[in-house]
């Protein structure tokens, strides 16, 4: 009878709310629980990597571990055990997994011009995770007994199509814009505590824009997922602005050796 009731009190509230987000609540209304997310996160972990050829490499493991873990020490929580993992893929694209598994395509790596640029898309996708967007979105748009099934293992079709949608057109994981919003936010946040200057998310905006320019549709897939407009490069640029000076130090050697050799 409580599911019931806070399935009930979640329609409510997104009918009334237009499921609008608050970019500073990172709790937000979710039905899930926490145990509940992680056990939902393994089972798209299994399926996405039946799906997508993980890279393997060490030293590209490594990396991308160090990278993540720098930036997890700016987030404002953290409920889960992150991991990072590359998928070999040429398009320009991340996404996040329920439960705190970030992927990043191959193709993002090549196309960042310096570490920054990276970790500006990674600390974006890290607080998907920590805002717990992926649930949200999933029992917003499919309902919470759809949600217990997958946990229970008795839709195993729908799993893998959910999991597919990750590196097609970004169906379940197509956030609202107040989510892409508070993604943002507190990426730029993130980047600035964990010692990454957050102009790096704007230049990195301002190069996918170019590349969509010369060449319209080869970010389609980016931009189904990660929906771009003039107000989020605005929105950005508005809270850098308030952020107090500060001296950022950037190596990109390692970050060069690694897209150098994938």
């Amino acid at each position: 009878m409580k599911r019931i009731f806070f399935c009930i009190l979640l329609m409510i509230t997104g009918l009334s709310s237009g499921c609008a987000v608050s970019k500073d609540d990172i709790r937000g209304f979710n039905i899930i629980s926490l145990q509940e997310e992680k056990q939902l996160g393994d089972k798209f972990v299994v399926e996405v990597e039946k799906q997508r050829k993980v890279v393997t490499d060490p030293q590209v493991q490594g990396y991308l571990n160090r990278l993540g873990n720098r930036l997890l020490t700016g987030v404002r929580a953290r409920e889960f055990d992150f991991t990072f993992k590359a998928v070999r893929d040429d398009s320009v694209n991340a996404f996040a997994v329920p439960g705190g598994h970030v992927y990043v395509h191959t193709g993002l790596i090549k196309a960042a011009q310096n570490e920054t640029e990276l970790a500006s898309v990674m600390a974006h996708e890290i607080n998907h995770a920590v805002a717990r967007h992926g649930t949200q979105q999933l029992t917003q748009q499919y309902g919470y007994g759809l949600v217990i099934q997958l946990l229970l293992g008795k839709n195993p079709n729908l799993l893998a199509q959910l999991a597919s949608t990750l590196f097609g057109q970004g169906a379940f994981m197509a956030y609202s814009r107040s989510m892409e919003n508070q993604a943002d936010y507190l990426g730029v946040e993130t980047m600035y505590r964990a010692g990454y200057d957050p102009r790096g998310m704007i230049s990195f905006f301002k190069k996918i824009d170019t590349i969509n320019q010369r060449n319209p549709g080869a970010l389609e897939q980016f931009f189904s997922s990660h929906p771009m407009t003039g107000e989020r490069l605005r929105n950005v640029q508005i809270e850098i602005s308030k952020l107090p000076p500060k001296t950022f130090r950037e190596d990109s050697s390692e970050f060069n050796r690694i897209k150098a050799g994938i």
